[in-house]
């Protein structure tokens, strides 16, 4: 083998990880999140242009296009909310793994309270434009029946604008039904939502907790370090007065053997 190649083969192997199942956890949920900021931009713009077509048969295509969106985010967030509970499940984690874990698990919790607001607003709007177009459709109904024809008109006529009326009718009250169907599937991915959340919600609580114990221990260590520096302090202070007063001692001791031998010799 060529010494070419050689580093071609060492370039394209990944660097070792002490925690591959962490990384790839951390790499997939990184992942998801592009996809859901992506996907919750698309659905705003959806929102805006659903405000604006406020009339029922205007706002289909727009409406269709929200709910796909919204199906979309719905599957993410089950796949991103897995993805969370399997970075949160080793405990074993440096400093650096800690914080990407902390901030995936914000970020994803962010970006699921936008979408429950997101879908709040859709079905809060459907609801109204389902409301204006049943009681215009409630308001034709008791109308006095179909408009007169200009001149002389037959009854086969007649006829077939009662059928035109009628197909438009049975048209709408469809249109209306599917709208409302859409709007419990809608309140019904909510509730899977809120499951997700409360998760996501209990997490983050617990990393709270878990920052707060580790500054309250930093905090014991730091006041721990400051009392065993105050008692060595006090400590080499008491050492440096008994050096003292040995020395002391001792020359008192000198003096006096010096006096006691001079009395003997002389």
């Amino acid at each position: 083998m060529s010494f070419n190649a050689l580093d071609v083969d060492l370039e394209s192997q990944k660097p070792y990880s002490d925690s591959p199942e962490f990384d790839r956890a951390a790499e997939e949920a990184s992942n998801v999140l592009l996809e859901v900021n992506n996907h919750l931009v698309t659905l705003h713009k959806q929102l805006e242009s659903l405000h604006t077509k406020r009339n029922l048969a205007n706002s289909e295509k727009v409406s269709a296009k929200c709910v796909s969106s919204m199906d979309q985010l719905g599957s993410l967030f089950k796949s991103l909310g897995q993805l969370v509970k399997e970075l949160n499940i080793d405990g074993d984690l440096n400093s650096a793994q800690q914080f990407t874990r902390d901030k995936i698990t914000r970020e994803a919790k962010h970006c699921m309270q936008e979408f429950a607001d997101s879908q709040d607003e859709f079905t809060s709007l459907s609801k109204s434009i389902n409301a204006e177009a049943q009681a215009a459709l409630d308001e034709q109904v008791q109308s006095d029946g179909s408009p007169l024809l200009p001149g002389k008109a037959s009854s086969q006529m007649v006829l077939e604008q009662d059928v035109i009326n009628n197909e438009e009718f049975v048209y709408q009250q469809n249109l209306i039904r599917e709208r409302e169907e859409e709007i419990q599937n809608i309140e019904h991915g909510i509730q899977e939502l809120n499951e997700i959340f409360n998760d996501l919600g209990t997490i983050v609580q617990e990393q709270g907790t878990m920052v707060d114990n580790i500054e309250s221990n930093i905090y014991d260590i730091s006041n721990s370090t400051k009392d065993a520096a105050g008692q060595l302090t006090k400590a080499l202070r008491y050492q440096r007065r008994s050096g003292r007063r040995t020395m002391c001692l001792l020359l008192i001791i000198c003096v006096i053997l010096a006096v006691v031998l001079l009395g003997i010799f002389i």
